[in-house]
């Protein structure tokens, strides 16, 4: 009876845990079940009798909000059109088909490129302008254009802007890491949609000499078809290919890189630009914030982008500001954290939004947790906020669209807005005393990066162990 007396704890904790589990599993085939009802009502009562039977949760709460959030996007919200054993290229949805609210950016596209070490890039071209952030590795890229060729060693944190049509390959020059590249494209064909387009190629991706006819292929390139077709059309290992590192390492040493200034041709910028050579805008022992404009990078100026960086310290917050004129598209690189947004359109995924009704004006939170990978967008003028989990640094990419003229404005901390506010200012607008706004508006002294929510973990373990708790209960232990 002892030894029974002291298992009983035990076989009825691992009960308790069994049923959350066995809940947990049904009421998620249950919600998935419910997603794929055609009309939005009948989705969303289903779910509600999902939630009735099963119980709602911390982990169904966050799914279904960063679902129904139109500026979030997670994983599976990326599409991998090419890829090899030796890398690939992943693209962000149309923002368009994530929301109308988005159509601002509809001409945008976001992408990933990732390479095996000793691996490359076709040489290829797409109808797009683009700018390339390297995230992480070492490349050398090589751009063909009309006058001459261009070869580049990237490094982490350069920037290179690329026009559109320029046939371009990529090398990873490392033997050991990964490449990564994001791409910013600027659509100029199809609005929101862009094609490679491989000079070289076999199978998959096919060339596009070969979709000529004999006839023309013949006439331009003056020879046989056959001659042609075995130059052009018969590369099988697919848009990404293993280099040998005698070749690599002849490449680079033809290459200049971003460490030795900017080159120009006919008065424009050609050559990288490294983001973390500059001073960071803001610097603290909560993280930094690196920023580079057309000021630093004139070729940025051509499509109006910024390119930023954020290191976010464990537990530390990028305070709450908006932009006055620009789209930010963000990349998670690593870490993780969450992210909030105040929007007054609602959070509907079909995106219309609301219009401002003279009457009543509301906003509404938006809310996502962030992990490696996931995809951003803020609107101009919606304020938000972005918080690292405690214990590790979360560091997020960042590209300004329309960002000419661009403002970030800050909410709270030093460069506070409303601090610019005299006394008699304050008085008029805000309701409580002068001297207790000044005390709130002054409270913080950092800038830009600040000291996160204390105790936000502590409260949200503490919620999953009420749950928990309640389901011990309904065990009767």
């Amino acid at each position: 009876m002892a030894k029974l007396a002291t298992l009983l704890p035990l076989l009825l904790f691992l009960l308790s845990a069994s049923l959350a589990l066995s809940y947990n599993t049904e009421r998620r085939r249950c919600e998935s079940q419910c997603r794929q009802l055609q009309r939005p009502q009948d989705r969303e009562r289903c779910m509600l009798r999902c939630r009735e039977k099963y119980g709602e949760g911390e982990e169904s709460r966050e799914s279904e909000q960063s679902r129904n959030n139109p500026f979030f996007f997670d994983d599976e919200s990326f599409r991998t059109p090419l890829k090899t054993q030796e890398g690939n290229l992943r693209v962000l949805d149309r923002f368009t088909k994530r929301s109308h609210l988005l159509r601002g950016i509809e001409n945008y596209r976001l992408a990933v490129l990732e390479a095996n070490p000793n691996a490359a890039l076709m040489p290829t071209h797409i109808d797009a302008d683009e700018v390339f952030f390297v995230v992480a590795g070492i490349a050398t890229i090589t751009l063909l254009r009309k006058e001459n060729k261009d070869s580049y060693n990237l490094r982490k944190g350069d920037i290179l802007r690329v026009e559109a049509g320029t046939t371009l390959y990529i090398i990873n020059r490392d033997n050991k890491e990964q490449l990564f590249i994001a791409r910013l494209m600027e659509t100029i064909s199809v609005p929101g949609q862009f094609q490679p387009f491989f000079g070289i190629g076999g199978r998959n991706p096919e060339s596009y000499y070969m979709s000529f006819s004999k006839n023309i292929l013949e006439a331009a390139f003056n020879t046989e078809y056959e001659k042609a077709r075995k130059v052009f059309g018969e590369n099988q290992e697919g848009a990404f290919l293993s280099v040998p590192r005698e070749k690599i390492r002849q490449i680079a040493q033809q290459a200049s890189s971003s460490s030795e200034g900017g080159r120009t041709h006919g008065g424009r910028w050609r050559g990288p630009f490294n983001l973390f050579e500059k001073h960071p805008a803001y610097s603290n022992q909560h993280g930094q914030m690196y920023e580079v404009d057309s000021s630093d990078y004139p070729a940025l100026q051509a499509q109006s982008i910024s390119v930023a960086y954020a290191i976010i310290r464990g537990g530390s917050m990028l305070a709450p500001y908006f932009n006055s004129k620009a789209f930010k598209v963000a990349l998670v690189v690593d870490g993780k954290g969450y992210w909030e947004l105040v929007s007054p359109y609602g959070s509907g995924r079909s995106g219309e939004g609301r219009e401002w009704q003279e009457e009543s004006v509301s906003y509404q939170r938006l809310r996502a947790q962030l992990s490696d990978g996931n995809g951003l967008v803020v609107p101009p003028g919606h304020p938000s906020a972005i918080v690292a989990d405690r214990g590790q640094d979360l560091r997020v990419l960042l590209f300004g669209i329309n960002a000419e003229k661009n403002q970030e404005l800050w909410l709270a901390g030093r460069e506070n807005i409303y601090n610019e506010m005299n006394n008699v200012e304050r008085e008029m607008f805000f309701k409580a005393p002068e001297k207790e706004v000044r005390e709130v508006l002054n409270a913080q002294r950092d800038a830009g990066i600040v000291e996160g929510p204390k105790g936000s973990q502590e409260r949200e373990s503490e919620g999953r162990g009420r749950a928990f708790q309640s389901i011990l209960d309904f065990a009767g232990f």
